[in-house]
């Protein structure tokens, strides 16, 4: 119980940290600085979210399942990778300067917010969840020092912002250092033994935030600009704060569940899962008490959104939804199943632009928010569906070593 507590307090930190970036910015800079942020935050996003996909998920799913001698060297290895990745993240920043000025206040820092993160995964694949707090915590308190010296003494700039949150990722690579025994191997260690997973987590991460992007542009095509902003508001309001959750729990679940499946163990994967799935059901409920008191937190939160109030009741449906898919996400991970990941990214990606778009065509944005609560129906099926399937001619297969 203390373990998962700090795991999901490590989460709720971690993203902390790129949320009050992201939040930050639209408070102090003005429109136009804001909108040159937004666009090279994203080219960083994907950046991490790639180097995500090829070491830490991986680091979740495999390094509980190999013996515990070399799991030292692994995760050695997956930090020098993550290293590799972050030099070339910095000269891909630095190129996408040459026609967007923005990208290179951030290059310089990408080797070690990619090694930071990669860090973070390393603890949570040996379930130390308590160091990997510490980590996070270090790198939020940093920020926080650099941006409060910004306001006492500075003047905003996207350049000062990046470098709180850069600075705040060295001071968390310094942490790890002080706090745990890894140090950096050789790359290509990591990379044999991890590729039988990193490919399809790579191709699983791309698809789904390009989902998200294409359901955005297609409102953004079809829909007036307050009607997008209306439903974005609703979905930060029920939505957002229970995602992060669900990351936490998807996180957490992932290392135990892998390393059930391979000791063949098939009451203990089962136990984690009903026990994830009544946890899941109980971010559930939280988000549906928002129906009740839609009308006092819109006008609490989002004011100018309040005519909105009607997209509360599928966002948050939507939301409840969802969270019952996270343990079985974790055990498709768990069971190191690449490729069954995969297509079920595809079926959901499939099920949320379709009934998005017929949602959209029908009804405006209320239909698209009703859209996108029938296709998280459909992706619930799909992965209950997979994850069973799955489940006996996995459990107990042997994981081949590079």
């Amino acid at each position: 119980m203390r373990r998962s507590a700090l795991g999901v307090a490590d989460q709720v930190v971690s993203s902390g940290s790129n949320y009050l970036t992201a939040f930050l910015a639209s408070l102090v800079l003005v429109p136009v600085d804001f909108g040159a942020f937004v666009l090279a935050y994203a080219v960083v996003t994907v950046l991490l979210a790639g180097t995500r996909a090829v070491v830490g998920e991986p680091l979740l799913a495999h390094l509980p399942t190999t013996d515990p001698s070399r799991r030292r060297r692994l995760g050695a290895s997956a930090l020098s990778l993550a290293l590799v990745l972050g030099v070339a993240s910095a000269l891909v920043c630095a190129a996408g300067g040459a026609w967007f000025t923005a990208l290179l206040v951030f290059a310089g820092w990408m080797p070690a917010a990619l090694v930071a993160d990669a860090a973070r995964y390393v603890l949570l694949a040996r379930r130390d969840t308590g160091r990997a707090l510490v980590v996070d915590t270090v790198w939020v308190v940093v920020q926080l020092a650099v941006l409060g010296g910004v306001l006492a003494w500075g003047s905003w700039s996207i350049g000062w912002l990046a470098a709180a949150w850069g600075l705040g990722a060295v001071a968390a690579v310094v942490a790890f250092v002080v706090v745990a025994p890894e140090r950096f191997g050789a790359p290509r260690v990591w990379w044999a033994e991890s590729r039988y997973l990193s490919g399809w987590f790579t191709a699983t991460s791309v698809l789904g935030q390009v989902q998200i992007y294409l359901v955005l542009l297609l409102a953004g095509a079809v829909l007036l600009a307050v009607d997008t902003a209306g439903l974005r508001a609703v979905q930060l309001m029920v939505f957002q704060p229970a995602i992060t959750l669900m990351a936490a729990l998807l996180v957490l679940l992932v290392p135990p569940m892998a390393a059930c499946s391979a000791a063949g163990d098939l009451v203990g994967l089962r136990r984690a899962r009903g026990t994830a799935l009544k946890a899941m059901a109980l971010i559930g409920v939280l988000a549906l008490l928002a129906i009740p008191l839609r009308d006092v937190l819109l006008s609490t939160f989002f004011p100018r959104y309040t005519d909105y109030a009607v997209l509360v009741v599928p966002i948050a449906l939507q939301t409840a939804i969802g969270a019952l898919t996270v343990p079985f996400q974790a055990q498709i991970r768990g069971f190191r199943q690449g490729r069954a990941l995969f297509a079920q990214q595809l079926v959901q990606a499939g099920s949320l632009l379709g009934c998005a778009g017929i949602g959209l065509a029908l009804g405006g944005v209320v239909g698209l928010a009703w859209g996108m609560t029938v296709a998280t129906v459909i992706a619930l099926v799909a992965i209950v569906a997979r994850a069973l399937r799955l489940e006996r001619p996995v459990v107990g297969t042997s994981v081949v070593a590079a």
